[in-house]
């Protein structure tokens, strides 16, 4: 018996995560974006969009949720329609995986429908193409972490690579998201087409630093190594007051704090146990005192289980 409706929640995603940018991402409970879908007799997909529109594309073949979905049906199951009906919990340009999280719940719920399911990690290529279609970049460092959960590394190539690491559930993630936007297009062109050796051999060390600490639990290497000298400088100045909540946060006991994606997000990290809260309220006050914006304050540890299935149907 194959399932007729189904509802999936896909959760927001810290990439880069500090140093390692295009690399690796994880992901957190809240927000994020739901999709029910339900099989139609009609080929094609149909989009109905419940909530804000906000930076939502005006036709629905241009949303990845539609482009996604579509990909999927043409391959797997040409004479499948689905209705997809998607509640847009985050908004667009957060810097929290948005188009992320509506690719990777479209491609579980219509794989949810289809009468030989894929396994998830073969849905991977697929979602990476929402993300081609909203920045034009096929990078995997948000979707990978929404399909699987956890930290994910993601290595460059076609299908991408992705390891999962065995992360220690050692640290919180603190995320504010200050109430302005930032296109993921825009950030991406600001980056440097070169950069020296010696600048490359420091962010590579303190990539591995960074993985090693969050597989050990090493709160001090994670410290030490959440420091990216490539990508953040060049993208702070599209977040107004980086340097400020930057320093808050860390002068509140934060062990790092970075730039979530391509930004306006920002993200804490902070040792489970440690001043939870207190980092929270610095980063929500320095957004607030120094910049005159209003922020969304999002506390999580490690979700490691990304995209659910919530409610199904079957016929």
């Amino acid at each position: 018996m194959t399932r007729s409706r189904v509802t999936v929640f896909a959760p927001a995603t810290i990439a880069n995560v500090g140093p390692g940018f295009d690399a690796l991402g994880l992901a957190i409970d809240r927000p994020g974006d739901k999709i029910t879908a339900t099989r139609t007799d009609k080929p094609g997909v149909t989009l109905q969009i419940r909530g804000s529109r906000a930076g939502l594309p005006k036709s629905p073949k241009d949303n990845v949720a539609v482009h996604v979905a579509q990909l999927m049906l043409s391959e797997l199951a040409p004479k499948l329609g689905v209705k997809l009906e998607l509640t847009k919990g985050m908004p667009v340009g957060s810097g929290l995986g948005s188009s992320a999280a509506s690719s990777v719940a479209a491609v579980v719920a219509v794989n949810a429908l289809l009468p030989r399911p894929l396994p998830r990690i073969d849905l991977l290529r697929f979602a990476v193409e929402g993300e081609r279609k909203a920045s034009g970049a096929p990078h995997a460092d948000n979707v990978a972490p929404g399909l699987l959960g956890g930290v994910c590394l993601t290595r460059g190539g076609d299908p991408a690579e992705v390891v999962k690491l065995a992360a220690k559930d050692a640290f919180v993630w603190v995320v504010a998201h200050p109430h302005v936007v930032v296109k993921t297009a825009t950030a991406r062109k600001m980056l440097p087409r070169n950069v020296p050796l010696s600048l490359a051999a420091r962010q590579w060390a303190n990539v591995a630093g960074l993985v090693v600490g969050l597989v050990s639990g090493n709160a001090t290497l994670v410290a030490h190594s959440c420091e990216d000298a490539i990508v953040e400088p060049v993208r702070a100045p599209l977040i107004p007051c980086f340097y400020g909540v930057k320093e808050a946060a860390l002068a509140a006991g934060a062990l790092g704090c970075s730039i979530a994606g391509s930004g306006p997000s920002m993200f804490a990290i902070v040792k489970l146990g440690g001043p939870v809260q207190r980092v929270a309220r610095a980063m929500r006050e320095a957004f607030r005192g120094e910049a005159r914006l209003r922020c969304d304050i999002y506390v999580s540890r490690l979700n490691r289980d990304g995209a659910r299935i919530s409610g199904a149907a079957r016929s």
